[in-house]
């Protein structure tokens, strides 16, 4: 009965001696983990000859896991998760950079968007979706930036917005459409600046009005007032129904997610 009172006692230190531990050449081997203060883990894993191995897993300050990752070789899958246990993203670390597609997920764990990366630099193509999957807004990427062509959709998958990027800014032919696929404007940008004629049309494909631009500045202010009475009028009329597409020109998928005909 004495022994075995001496082993229950001597157990938890036996088994503490044998994490943290580092071989004769330094290189940290077997089990490890790091706590709070009050004893809550902060992280737990294995180690082999200095290198992270197997499953490991990092927590929150109140306890909930935070994160599981997964090594192999120089790959660690990833997965975050909030207090909840929520999965908001997953992909992979090589060499501690992240590395091709990363998937995205709101509070729901459904999937919100995807992200490609090329040696922890945002490179390839990119896309939002809508909350009942389908593609909302498809972007290129290269060096961290917008670079190629950038689309907008319906929730039918017609174009409502196709421009061109170049190094983060719109640069060459922007067309706006409307639900039913006719254009309802068109026009060029240089350099992030409206540029040249910009041509309106009604639902039905005909010819409302143009602006005139010079590297950003408009130049027949008159007309542009003009048609920004009517509007206003109109938003005044139907105030509950519509949002302004003009005003979400600079982020046009945050119109698709207002607008209430995509709710």
């Amino acid at each position: 009965m004495r022994r075995f009172i001496i082993i229950f006692l001597v157990l938890p230190y036996l088994l503490s001696a044998q994490i943290n531990q580092t071989d004769a050449n330094g290189l940290r081997q077997g089990h490890w983990e790091k706590r709070q203060d009050n004893g809550r883990l902060i992280y737990e894993g294995d180690f082999k000859d200095g290198k992270p191995v197997g499953e490991w897993k990092r927590y929150h300050p109140g306890g909930q896991l935070k994160a599981i990752i997964s090594y192999r070789g120089d790959t660690a899958h990833t997965r975050l998760f909030d207090v909840w246990h929520k999965k908001l993203t997953e992909g992979n670390y090589v060499n501690q950079k992240k590395q091709g597609v990363w998937k995205i997920y709101d509070k729901n764990e459904l999937l919100t968007a995807d992200e490609e990366f090329v040696d922890g630099v945002k490179n390839g193509v990119a896309h939002q979706y809508f909350d009942t999957g389908e593609v909302m807004e498809k972007s290129h990427w290269k060096n961290g930036k917008k670079d190629g062509a950038y689309e907008v959709f319906y929730k039918d998958g017609q174009a409502y917005l196709q421009c061109k990027m170049k190094e983060g800014q719109r640069h060459g032919l922007f067309l706006v459409f409307y639900e039913n696929g006719q254009p309802e404007r068109e026009g060029a940008y240089v350099n992030g600046l409206r540029d040249g004629e910009w041509k309106f049309y009604d639902p039905e494909e005909n010819y409302s009005y143009s602006l005139f631009y010079d590297k950003g500045k408009i130049l027949n202010p008159q007309v542009r007032d003009s048609i920004d009475n009517l509007k206003i009028q109109e938003l005044e009329k139907n105030k509950n129904m519509l949002a302004d597409p003009e005003k979400f020109m600079n982020d046009p998928s945050e119109y698709m997610r207002k607008s209430k005909m995509f709710r």
